[in-house]
């Protein structure tokens, strides 16, 4: 796991979950170096039933033989006597001959008389290893002979240590190889963690501008509200009746002051050509009026008179401001209706 002060500023970057990588090597060497050991043990284990058994097979050798054979030394009369030696020593080179593995020392001494003269000796190892010499007693005819070998120590320690050091080198290359893997694992997943705390700062970030524009919009709706609400108040205290036309100078948006002024519902009026309610006599100089409004760009006011719901002429003075849109332009009239003075 990280250490925040490794990976703080002006330190080293520390190599993220350290422990994963150390685990994997620790025990990838231990397990080595038990199945190392393991496989010594058992290679050791297999050469020494080997050596046996080479023991065992010259032993049988000579346990093939129930007498000596008669020994022809002249290639015609069989020479055998038995109290003399040299006929035995012949026999055993000829029993041997070529028989005797490399790897060990053989020695064949009598036990019918105390000497140290072996009868028949093989020298076939450089360093025989002593602590490992196997004996057996063999008796033919009248003859009791000591067999003796002795292995050499290379045969036995060199295919432990062959297995030990070939199984140590693949076991460090297999733990190096997963050490390698869990490091590049633990950088991809440091790597995907550094992308995820960004991601998470920069949705904090939005989150918290997003919740400063909620709160601004909020600000913005009550002061829309509060500036609606004061235009509706200040509407209402003038006794003026306001009204929005389109393009066409269809009527949209009217006050309820209509209602008091012309006895009509401002539902009714809606989409209406506000040309409708204009006394006929008094329409072309309405028209030149929405014209010179929107070519002067400038509030024209004319007097003029409405029609209400009876047909009835009601003056008004009529205040006209041409609305325009910085992205289309000509969008309309915004119009004032002030009561005007009744002729009497």
């Amino acid at each position: 796991m990280e250490s925040p002060r490794l990976t703080g500023t002006g330190h080293v970057l520390a190599l993220p979950h350290l422990w994963a990588p150390l685990l994997v090597f620790f025990a990838g060497l231990v397990v080595t170096g038990l199945t190392a050991q393991a496989l010594e043990e058992q290679s050791r284990s297999l050469t020494e039933q080997v050596y046996r058994k080479q023991h065992n097979t010259l032993v049988a050798r000579l346990r093939g033989y129930d007498e000596l054979p008669p020994l022809y030394t002249d290639g015609v009369t069989p020479t055998r006597t038995i109290n003399d030696s040299a006929p035995a020593e012949l026999w055993l080179a000829t029993v041997f001959k070529g028989t005797v593995p490399r790897m060990l020392n053989l020695r064949v001494d009598t036990l019918e008389r105390h000497t140290k003269t072996p009868l028949f000796q093989a020298i076939r190892a450089n360093s025989p290893d002593r602590s490992q010499s196997l004996r057996s007693e063999v008796t033919i005819s009248e003859h009791r002979w000591l067999v003796t070998t002795l292995p050499d120590t290379d045969f036995l320690n060199q295919p432990a240590h062959r297995s030990f050091r070939f199984v140590w080198f693949a076991g460090l290359v297999v733990t190096l190889l997963a050490t390698a893997v869990v490091i590049f694992l633990c950088l991809r997943i440091r790597r995907w963690q550094g992308h995820y705390r960004n991601a998470d700062k920069v949705t904090r970030e939005y989150e918290q501008q997003l919740n400063n524009m909620q709160v601004e919009k909020s600000i913005l709706r009550q002061a829309l509200n509060d500036s609606e609400q004061r235009s509706r108040d200040l509407v209402a205290l003038s006794g003026a009746t306001i009204c929005e036309l389109d393009e066409q100078a269809r009527t949209g948006y009217i006050s309820l002051q209509v209602a008091d002024l012309l006895q009509k519902a401002p539902a009714d009026l809606a989409g209406m050509p506000f040309e409708q309610l204009v006394d006929p006599a008094c329409l072309d100089n309405f028209r030149r009026t929405l014209e010179a409004a929107r070519q002067e760009r400038q509030i024209q006011r004319i007097d003029l008179k409405l029609l209400d719901a009876d047909d009835r002429q009601v003056p008004v003075t009529l205040r006209v401001l041409a609305l325009r849109d910085t992205l289309h332009g000509f969008s309309g009239y915004r119009l004032s209706l002030q009561p005007g003075i009744q002729a009497p």
